[in-house]
């Protein structure tokens, strides 16, 4: 057997749906977001080794499903939550109120600036990214998924790409150029 790793951005939350939300860590999903989370369990052809969420409401809501189909396997909670904005800054915000916040942080491009209070530097951001992938070179075989955010599974794949071989600030510069992830779509490694 061998070692296989889906990373799941998760089902469409409240706040993708337009609605303005008070605290990142508990927007929970929408309607579709449950029905895209019943969907994507039914699509995991195998009983995972391990399955792994953020903190974060949404992803855990999203893993419940497949989290019901396979009674049996052992979960977690890990570091692979969403890289945001200072939280305290976005507070009863919907996405399209903060995309010109957003687009000034891509485009100081600093690797090192944090927006404020509660957020990380891209470099944390990399930083627990690295720590992930170090951290699933431990398991031998096995299929192990992961319900995560859009940015960290961009992260993920970035430094995944680049081999280690380019530094932050040249990742930060292409990174929202890298593939976007949808709702309830999967990036494998296998």
């Amino acid at each position: 057997m061998s070692k296989r790793i889906w990373f799941i951005r998760h089902g469409e939350s409240i706040a993708n749906a337009g609605v303005a939300t008070s605290n990142h860590k508990t927007i929970p999903l929408s309607p579709t977001g449950k029905e895209q989370a019943q969907t994507i369990s039914r699509s995991i052809p195998e009983t995972p080794t391990l399955i792994i969420t953020s903190a974060f409401d949404r992803t855990r809501q999203t893993a419940e499903p497949t989290i019901k189909l396979f009674p049996s396997t052992r979960c977690e909670i890990w570091e692979v939550e969403e890289f945001t904005l200072s939280p305290n800054t976005c507070i009863n915000t919907t996405a399209a109120d903060r995309k010109i916040r957003v687009n000034e942080y891509w485009e100081r491009l600093d690797p090192a600036y944090i927006d404020g209070e509660g957020a990380e530097s891209f470099n944390m951001l990399l930083a627990r990214a690295e720590a992930v992938i170090d951290r699933l070179k431990g398991f031998e075989n096995g299929v192990i998924v992961i319900f995560t955010h859009a940015l960290f599974i961009q992260a993920i794949e970035a430094l995944r790409a680049s081999g280690g071989k380019e530094d932050a600030k040249s990742l930060m510069r292409r990174f929202r150029d890298l593939p976007r992830y949808n709702n309830c779509e999967i990036l494998k490694w296998e």
